[in-house]
């Protein structure tokens, strides 16, 4: 499938004229290329890893959102309008909004049990030592879809275990997950 025109105008209008920014089915892969928009007041290549995991997960169940009006949205959620990250209890209030259902568990060992048996999620946790969203679902039975997980890792299907075992090494790890 092609990306929608509507989506590929958006893009071009927000000056992100790198489409290896998306998949050719629409799905964002790689935020580094998203310097094009903006997001709490900077380039949404720093930032954007919590609207790319909501914006992919509503694709995968088959909304068609534009992501610069997701960026605005989200970002209008925030209480001060400055440089930063997304918040906890902005994802959650967006989720709650067009992923409704979610349900959250805290710590590594829980979140690893968790993500196992969903059907899709979020995690929140440190790649690196820098604090990132990661969307997933489920492809088969043991094989799961990441868009954006590091340098190398934009667009890849692997066993959970795998993912766990080479991303979730420290820090506080969360995991906002669907059945």
């Amino acid at each position: 499938m092609v990306i929608e025109r509507e989506t590929l105008r958006a893009e071009k209008a927000a000056g992100c004229n790198n489409h290896e920014a998306w998949t050719t089915d629409g799905y964002i892969q790689n935020q580094d290329l998203l310097s094009g928009y903006i997001y709490r007041t900077i380039p949404a290549k720093e930032n954007s890893c919590g609207p790319i995991a909501v914006f992919n997960l509503c694709r995968h169940r088959g909304q068609n959102l534009q992501f610069e009006d997701l960026l605005r949205e989200m970002d209008g959620m925030h209480l001060l309008h400055m440089p930063g990250p997304t918040l906890m209890h902005v994802m959650r209030k967006c989720l709650t909004k067009y992923l409704p259902g979610w349900q959250e568990v805290h710590g590594r060992d829980a979140a690893a049990a968790q993500a196992r048996e969903s059907s899709m999620g979020i995690f929140r946790y440190h790649e690196g030592r820098i604090p990132h969203f990661v969307g997933y679902y489920r492809e088969q039975e043991n094989i799961f879809h990441f868009y954006n997980v590091c340098d190398g890792q934009e667009n890849v299907m692997m066993p959970m275990s795998d993912f766990i075992s080479g991303h979730l090494r420290g820090g506080s790890v969360k995991l906002i997950w669907w059945n």
